[in-house]
């Protein structure tokens, strides 16, 4: 299994020399692996490991113990040791997020942290092929579409996933053999949550009673329809950029120039004008999709209603897609902020002051409340929602990502997305509210001025 992991790890080119790596350990079975192996790998190429545990405050000391267990392993094996712990029941309430949610939010806000505090330029994390077949599952059941059943991916960004090619028998087979320690999580035992019904229930079914090799073959699918969404998502865009244009408030699809293409990708572009234009495609139906194109052939004048106020009409030659109202309350929906002062904004208060940066002070860790570096800030702040060209910095080294990216990755809700408060800088987010700020208004050793930030219930 270690040459496997170690050749899968080469051919997606997950480490190179040099690397510095945070790696992900709850002190489970399969986190305890990825360490034994990545401790493999240490021995012919120099990377650095840190290793990081998040404590959720959810089991109590059993969950303390985990935190001893895990930092008594990276002491062992001479490699540096963080904590980080949250009480996610807490955190999740004033979020009004699910458990599963918050703790997987809060787990990569630690990771992201973690990066700047040891200078690391990537996560490793524990997921599998069984990891993969329950998210496949997952998804399909929620109705997902291609890319959602694309299942997860071995390389996002600066994520890294090096037992993605091994199933989890394989993972406690090799623990077994070298009879190494690791902690059982009860709450992993319990069907409470949906992906914990699909991995105690589901999968054990269809491997007993259907195929032994199911979780192989789902896996397997899970790449090629992948594929096949990437491929269909370049089609797509090549044909969009062709035969659509944006005007104002409306999306305008040139029927002329549809006529000759296949009739996945006309739905497809149909389906992109809509997302576009609804900022989502929550409750839109492959029918609302055949109703559109269906007014190709029909008589100039003709209009169909979809959810989110979206309406789509037959022009001369085009078919107009628009959201006339959405997209008002959007242009307006941003305000200026004065600095001291207090205001109110999408359901929330905001209390903007300012401190003198005290020597040797800490920054609290909070959710709600953030401390920026105020000279940093430009003369454009305010708090809005998002806006096309959004973007904020991922690290001290000034690498950007888009916040329509950050959204697709943090598997926030479309419908949640325009609801969500941003405080920017021009186009630059300094706060993603309730997530993560940007590490180009960060406080660090140089900050005279602080910008304290606090958010209250409305």
């Amino acid at each position: 299994m270690v040459n496997k992991v170690l050749q899968f790890i080469e051919e997606k080119k997950m480490l190179l020399p040099e690397d510095r790596v945070i790696v992900g350990v709850s002190g489970g079975a399969d986190s305890v692996c990825l360490l034994h192996i990545l401790l493999h790998v240490q021995k012919t190429v120099p990377v650095t490991f840190i290793v990081v545990h998040i404590e959720h405050g959810i089991r109590g000391e059993e969950s303390l113990a985990d935190a001893r267990f895990v930092e008594e392993l990276a002491k062992v094996h001479g490699l540096e040791f963080c904590k980080f712990s949250y009480d996610v029941l807490e955190e999740a309430k004033k979020a009004g997020l699910g458990t599963e949610e918050m703790a997987r939010t809060l787990r990569y806000k630690a990771f992201e942290e973690a990066l700047t505090q040891f200078r690391c330029n990537k996560i490793a994390v524990a997921h599998n092929k069984n990891d993969n077949a329950e998210t496949l599952l997952l998804n399909l059941f929620r109705g997902s579409g291609l890319k959602g059943l694309g299942g997860i991916m071995p390389v996002r960004d600066n994520v890294i996933r090096p037992l993605l090619c091994v199933e989890r028998s394989e993972i406690e087979a090799f623990l077994e053999e070298r009879d190494i320690e690791y902690r059982m999580d009860k709450t992993n035992l319990e069907d409470d949550y949906t992906r914990n019904k699909i991995r105690l229930n589901v999968l054990p079914y269809i491997q007993e009673n259907v195929n032994k090799q199911a979780v192989s073959h789902i896996d397997g699918a899970s790449k090629m329809i992948y594929e096949a969404w990437e491929y269909l998502e370049a089609e797509t865009d090549k044909v969009y950029k062709e035969c659509v244009r944006t005007t104002g408030r409306e999306i305008r699809i040139e029927i002329s120039r549809l006529l000759d293409v296949s009739d996945i990708l006309k739905k497809n572009i149909i389906r992109k004008c809509i997302g576009n234009a609804a900022k989502g495609l929550k409750d839109i139906t492959n029918n609302h999709v055949e109703s559109i194109l269906g007014l190709f052939s029909q008589q100039t004048g003709r209009e169909i209603h979809l959810p989110y106020g979206v309406k789509a009409r037959k022009s001369y030659g085009e078919i107009i897609i628009g959201t006339a109202q959405i997209t008002e309350n959007l242009i307006e929906n941003a305000i200026s902020v004065k600095v001291p002062g207090v205001c109110q904004f999408g359901g929330f208060q905001f209390e903007f002051s300012l401190e003198k940066r005290e020597k040797n002070q800490i920054i609290p860790e909070k959710i709600y409340t953030k401390w920026f570096d105020y000279d940093k800030i430009g003369d454009s702040l305010r708090l809005r929602t998002r806006e096309t060209g959004d973007y904020f910095a991922v690290n001290s080294g000034g690498d950007t990502k888009k916040l329509k990216s950050y959204f697709i990755d943090e598997k926030i809700e479309r419908e949640k997305r325009d609801s969500i408060p941003v405080l920017s800088d021009n186009h630059h987010i300094i706060w993603i509210v309730g997530y993560r700020i940007s590490e180009a208004y960060k406080v660090d050793e140089n900050t005279k001025q602080l910008l304290k930030v606090q958010v209250n219930g409305g």
